[in-house]
């Protein structure tokens, strides 16, 4: 069972369910890489990984997803022929933890001898200054005079779900340095992973580095003597390079390079320098809670989870994202979706924007295959891809579940029919620009995707003439159990403040800088769709509520049977059953859909509307997703009920540390981590129960705290400006750090 504390995480258990729940809950990571929380013994069954970030990899016509790296701080002590695991039949005891305030993983592990106790201790971390260096000290001690045999090297013995994804491997070999080139099968991409170990100094004359070779797995085996009294110590350092990072020049003298400086530098000035980055990162990015410490808790690790998967340094050109799983693994094919501008966006926003400028940027890459997804469809502009990966491309298939029963796929409309993603992102480009001020970005080729997203929807409209507005039919909402459906409340809303923000931008521009936008204009002959736009906004079909206050989901809703979650569970005749195919035909939905549009558009409505239809649609909600329980604390706060949105902010916050999320979607396995659950938690904590906002450079603080909270502490930047904000009960303070 695993225990939380201020600033740490442990867990004893060794079974493989707790193996794999520990591999996201112990997650360490730099944005660059992300590695699974796993002893250094752990293999391919164990499901380590250390995930890069955007480099993909496709096997055959398998998914394509992210490349596992081999690990370069593989460690196995053995008695003769007999390896020590954890968990094995000879473990006395067992734990592993986190601390996430400068995200360090460590294990403890007991076995029993003959007549004695070996014990090992391991500390590591991804280094989160020099993104490409992993770093190990790794610790023996037995109770009885004994000699040990240690493996130590690269495992190539790694696990993919759809690989394997590496080929072409090369071994060089120095006298304390292992070195790995080998280059990704589709793209042919170079990979060099380095390798070192490195007796602490008084151990120089116990450990012998001259040991065997395994010249076929990248390992090397050597002794060390146990004296039964005094501890053993070495350091281990690995570098991890791609062709992405050195501009066409071979990784591997990059790789090899960066490991001499490690090993020059020693473990100290390295955890150091370390600890000074995370340092710099809490200054600005924490949040601090008086009055509820597991809140406090739960929220810190959930913004320790962001930053470790918030890519920072980018390739050579590359401009980077944050996946729906972040770096947890290869589930979900390493994609973006909508979770990044929604979702994780608005944290980095407030206290890092131009993280939060990447992710615009990185959609402005991307804008290529979002035409072309649009003209496979037959429209026109872009759709962005649900799935996005590094160029592009849609990733998501038309098969994205899996029968239990049959084995069979089956087909779903995730890829063709959501096409608010394109909206998604132009809702971000706009709270971006909002917050910061900084319109440069619009130039940059912002504003050519808003456009270009504007004439997509222009090419997907229906015109009623019965009714006389134009109509969104056809499409998938975020409740995806119910597919294809017509006027989704929040597809129709999201869609139009497209059209609203095009037009707006296009104001101001030929105000400020009318030669940029006419260009523009010309450039990508959007002149015809402007007149058309015109008229869209003036009879587009809104979202209105009942007589009751509440707002159909779609057109039809409410003719659906009308049941609770509870009944649709009772249905099911295996509980990994996809619900998309049990709740299609009934009110119960998979996450926040109306409530999330009343979340992001709240200025529409009143808050009677609101709270009526919080009321109507949570019961009706399975919570399918980690998105919903954040969008409905977020509206909970939004009308002044912050007790009714507090349960939903902890199962937010605390979605990464419990484990209670879904692992599969039919057969697919889906676990890994939540890296939107996570940027909603410090939505509903300062968003929400702060009442933060930024409206013309101006910032708008609402106290709504839960009860038990006594006091929140945060900062934002703003204007280049770096502030600290105290909400108390009834009152605020604003002041500049």
């Amino acid at each position: 069972m695993y225990k939380l504390g201020d600033w740490d995480i442990s867990d004893s258990g060794v079974g493989p369910d707790a193996v794999l729940q520990n591999g996201n809950r112990l997650l360490t990571g730099n944005g660059y890489l992300g590695r699974r929380g796993a002893v250094a013994e752990a293999g391919a069954e164990d499901m380590s990984a250390t995930i890069l970030a955007g480099l993909y990899d496709r096997q055959g016509d398998l998914w394509r997803e992210p490349v596992n790296a081999p690990d370069p701080l593989y460690t196995l002590v053995s008695a003769g022929d007999l390896p020590f695991r954890a968990g094995d039949e000879r473990t006395v005891s067992h734990e592993q933890a986190l601390n996430f305030r400068y995200g360090i993983y460590s294990r403890h592990t007991s076995w029993r001898l003959s007549n004695g106790t070996i014990t090992v201790w391991e500390q590591k971390y991804a280094h989160m200054d020099d993104v490409h260096l992993l770093c190990m000290r790794y610790t023996i001690k037995s109770d009885i005079p004994y000699r040990l045999s240690i493996r130590h090297g690269i495992n190539c013995a790694i696990k993919d779900l759809n690989g394997p994804h590496l080929g072409n491997f090369t071994l060089t070999r120095q006298r304390r340095i292992l070195g790995l080139s080998c280059t990704t099968l589709e793209r042919q991409i170079p990979l060099a992973v380095y390798s070192a170990l490195i007796p602490a100094a008084n151990e120089a004359a116990s450990v012998t580095m001259e040991g065997n070779a395994k010249a076929d797995d990248f390992l090397s085996d050597f002794e060390i003597d146990l004296d039964g009294t005094t501890e053993t110590e070495f350091f281990v350092y690995g570098t991890i390079y791609t062709g992405h990072d050195t501009d066409k020049k071979d990784p591997s003298l990059f790789a090899e390079d960066r490991i001499l400086l490690a090993i020059n530098e020693g473990w100290e000035n390295l955890l150091l320098r370390h600890k000074t980055a995370w340092d710099a990162i809490w200054r600005t990015g924490d949040v601090i809670i008086e009055g509820d410490e597991y809140a406090q808790s739960c929220l810190r690790y959930s913004l320790y989870q962001l930053w470790i998967t918030a890519p920072r340094h980018s390739g050579t050109g590359q401009a980077l994202s944050i996946a729906a799983r972040g770096l947890s693994g290869q589930t979900y094919k390493g994609a973006i979706f909508w979770d990044t501008e929604i979702f994780i966006s608005p944290y980095f926003c407030a206290v890092r924007p131009e993280l939060a400028a990447q992710f615009i940027r990185y959609r402005i890459q991307t804008l290529p295959g979002a035409r072309l997804k649009a003209a496979e469809y037959g429209y026109r502009g872009a759709f962005f891809a649900w799935e996005s990966q590094d160029t592009g491309e849609d990733a998501c298939s038309n098969f994205n579940v899996t029968d239990v029963f049959t084995g069979r796929p089956v087909r779903t409309y995730f890829r063709d029919k959501q096409i608010h993603i394109s909206a998604d992102i132009v809702y971000s480009i706009r709270k971006y620009t909002d917050h910061t001020g900084d319109y440069s970005i619009l130039t940059e080729g912002a504003m050519e995707l808003i456009l270009e997203a504007a004439r997509f929807f222009l090419s997907y409209l229906y015109y009623s003439p019965e009714r006389k507005r134009y109509e969104v039919l056809d499409v998938t909402g975020p409740d995806e159990y119910h597919e294809r459906v017509n006027n989704n409340a929040f597809t129709n809303r999201i869609v139009y403040s497209v059209f609203e923000t095009a037009d707006q931008y296009i104001k101001m521009f030929q105000m400020n800088n009318p030669l940029f936008i006419n260009t523009l204009i010309n450039q990508i002959g959007f002149g015809d769709d402007l007149e058309f736009m015109k008229t869209v906004i003036e009879q587009f079909c809104l979202p209105q509520p009942d007589k009751r206050g509440v707002i159909k989901q779609f057109d039809g809703y409410f003719r659906l049977e009308d049941c609770t979650p509870e009944t649709i569970r009772s249905r099911l005749k295996d509980p990994r059953e996809y619900w998309g195919g049990v709740a299609s035909a009934t009110q119960i939905i998979k996450q926040a859909d109306v409530v999330a549009m009343l979340a992001l558009f709240g200025g529409d409505y009143t808050a009677e509307i609101k709270k009526a239809n919080l009321e109507y649609y949570e019961p009706r909600t399975e919570h399918g997703s980690s998105l919903s329980y954040c969008m409905h604390a977020l509206l909970a706060c939004d009308i002044g009920c912050s007790d009714w949105a507090y349960p939903f902010f902890i199962k937010t916050a605390e979605i990464d540390i419990t484990g209670k999320s879904k692992q599969f979607a039919g057969l697919v396995y889906i676990g890994g981590t939540h890296p939107a659950a996570n940027g909603g938690a410090w939505l509903t904590a300062i968003h929400g129960f702060c009442g933060f906002s930024v409206k013309n450079g101006v910032i708008t603080i609402i106290p709504r705290l839960p009860s038990s909270w006594k006091k929140v502490k945060f900062s934002i930047v703003l204007d280049g400006i770096e502030y600290e904000v105290t909400v108390t009960g009834d009152s605020y303070n604003i002041c500049k750090k």
